[in-house]
């Protein structure tokens, strides 16, 4: 298991599943964290839980839908942590019934609801981080099987998914001259 001791990781999402589990992870093996999502309740959770390990975490209560305030949250951490040397954008929704269905039938709202979290979302936490980050650094961003490869039934979010695919690659031709990593999985 390598070392992130004195590591400073921002991680998306991290209220619950895939980013709850790499926020834990990451504490394990030493870094401090500046942890955000949506859901305030299971992220203080977290927190106490983390800082009561001896992990130095800041919380942050963020939509990542919202580009000025991913922006005040990343420069935040750095403010606080004096840098920044990885990140783990997970925030991602599937959406909501009103997402399940064919494109015919698909509305503005659910569509753009979507592409703000999932794809937009990444590409506001993305800028800012790369921003920020000094060489040596390392960006990961959630796609999807469904990024992969098209799916009936779930355009917006297989769409968005395709996007932060494009997104990554485009990041990591751009920053990898600077010694910045970007990769993204596709869970």
């Amino acid at each position: 298991m390598s070392s992130l001791k004195h590591k400073v990781i921002a991680v998306t999402g991290a209220a619950s599943g895939i980013g709850r589990a790499i926020a834990r992870e990451c504490a394990a093996r030493g870094a401090r964290l500046a942890i955000a999502d949506v859901q305030q309740q299971p992220l203080k959770e977290l927190a106490k839980e983390l800082e009561a390990q001896g992990t130095a975490v800041t919380v942050t209560i963020l939509d990542v839908s919202n580009s000025d305030s991913v922006d005040d949250w990343i420069n935040g951490t750095v403010e606080y942590y004096g840098h920044l040397d990885g990140a783990a954008n997970i925030a991602g929704i599937e959406g909501d019934s009103k997402v399940f269905c064919t494109i015919a039938e698909l509305g503005n709202p659910a569509w753009d609801k979507v592409m703000g979290v999932n794809l937009n979302g990444v590409f506001y936490c993305l800028r800012a981080q790369l921003r920020v980050m000094k060489k040596g650094g390392s960006i990961v961003n959630a796609a999807s099987i469904a990024g992969l490869r098209g799916r009936a039934g779930i355009s917006a979010y297989s769409v968005s998914k395709h996007g932060v695919i494009g997104l990554t690659r485009c990041a990591a031709a751009e920053a990898g001259s600077q010694g910045v990593r970007v990769n993204a999985v596709a869970p």
